[in-house]
């Protein structure tokens, strides 16, 4: 503690020799606030200008399957598929799944029928275009594999199915949201499954004020509930001892049907950001604290371990029904290493006068910087300084 203090009253000496010039240039695209509160910008735009910068990680080394209703799309007359225009450049195809005379039939059609599946998928993966929002992990790939039955066990078989698939395609993350009040045994098998080949699975926990809904339930899937822009548990977010993690999940802007844009809410829009969200973990470099089989590679249980580990505590202390353990932090988990504000890959002086400067700032105070928030509590204070010098000197490895 003594070297900290030391570190602290140094550089608040300097700050009367620094300036902090902050610009954002937004043009046409919106950063919907879910973006905004994990903290994922920080990751892929560190200069503010809704632009990805060169060489940033934004998701690219990762697929995911989005297992919902679809995206949307139309045919034109030479039968050429065009996606909505903020998806196109991210969506990798897509399959349909048909419960059809007690088997599912597997089919090329998945395009949206009710844009919620399209909502999801532009929270995850809207593209860096100037038009329209820009999504959590904007150059990750996606697929939409579609379900058609509203018969919740037709449904759960052909979310099965869409799992399996998903396995069999090498896809490292599928995103669940929607949910079941039963247990269906397919549905079940699948999950486990997939999570023992090294999938990693996030579904909604549910909307109806109640227990954690399936597949949310299960062990080998990561349960998520919603919040408000406030950090208060969104009313009718399941909750329990499996509940997880929590997330952005109220007035979510995204893409909607025939190319346009809506507000939605639930745990259907909160699982999207935690699905990015791990994708920019498995799409960063291995952190050796979370490479836990030391083969220098991310895997489904080391992204979770990561997720949960650095996820802001919200509630009572430690993990709790509402709340999990926390809202997702995209930014902590993704720097390199932990305390690198300015994304140079190592813990220097420029990271300390960055937080002095902006200390006891808070979004919307003249000084704030959202870069030094490491813990995304909003306010930039004595955790936030504490963690870069506690890290201070270590680089990439």
């Amino acid at each position: 503690m003594a070297n900290f203090t030391i570190l602290l009253a140094c550089t608040l000496t300097v700050i009367l020799f620094l300036a902090c010039v902050c610009a954002s240039a937004y043009g046409d695209e919106n950063l919907p606030w879910g973006v905004e509160r994990i903290r994922a910008y920080c990751v892929w735009d560190n200069n503010r200008d809704m632009t990805v910068d060169d060489g940033a990680n934004a998701g690219q080394a990762v697929s995911i399957a989005v297992i919902d209703s679809g995206i949307d799309y139309y045919t034109d007359e030479w039968g050429n598929i065009h996606y909505h225009p903020d998806l196109s450049d991210n969506v990798a195809g897509g399959r349909g799944f048909r419960h059809w005379g007690c088997v599912v039939q597997e089919r090329t059609d998945h395009e949206d029928f009710d844009g919620h599946g399209t909502h999801v998928a532009g929270t995850i993966a809207a593209v860096d275009n100037e038009i329209g929002v820009i999504g959590t992990a904007p150059k990750t790939k996606i697929y939409a594999l579609r379900y058609f039955s509203h018969i919740q066990q037709e449904q759960a078989l052909e979310v099965a199915a869409a799992i399996n698939w998903s396995v069999d395609h090498g896809i490292h993350i599928i995103s669940i949201s929607l949910g079941f009040a039963e247990n269906y045994s397919a549905l079940y098998n699948a999950c486990k499954n997939a999570y023992e080949r090294g999938n990693l699975i996030i579904a909604a926990a549910g909307n109806e004020n109640s227990s954690v809904c399936y597949p949310a339930r299960y062990d080998c899937v990561i349960a998520v509930g919603a919040i408000y822009s406030n950090g208060a548990r969104w009313e009718w977010s399941n909750f329990g001892p499996e509940l997880e993690l929590v997330a952005p999940g109220v007035n979510i802007n995204s893409t909607w049907l025939n190319g346009g844009y809506a507000l939605d809410n639930g745990t259907s829009m909160a699982v999207p950001h935690v699905t990015a969200a791990a994708a920019l973990i498995w799409s960063s470099k291995i952190d050796p604290e979370y490479d836990f089989y030391g083969d220098g590679y991310w895997d489904n249980i080391e992204v979770r371990h990561k997720l949960r580990h650095l996820a802001l505590d919200l509630g009572p202390t430690g993990k709790d029904d509402e709340y999990g353990y926390g809202l997702i932090n995209a930014w902590a988990t993704n720097q390199r290493p932990l305390g690198d504000i300015n994304n140079d890959y190592k813990v220097d002086l420029k990271d300390l006068f960055a937080v002095a400067i902006a200390y006891g700032s808070y979004p919307g105070h003249p000084k704030w910087n959202p870069n030094c928030d490491i813990n995304i509590d909003n306010l930039i204070d004595l955790k936030d300084y504490y963690i870069v010098s506690k890290n201070f000197g270590k680089v990439d490895p």
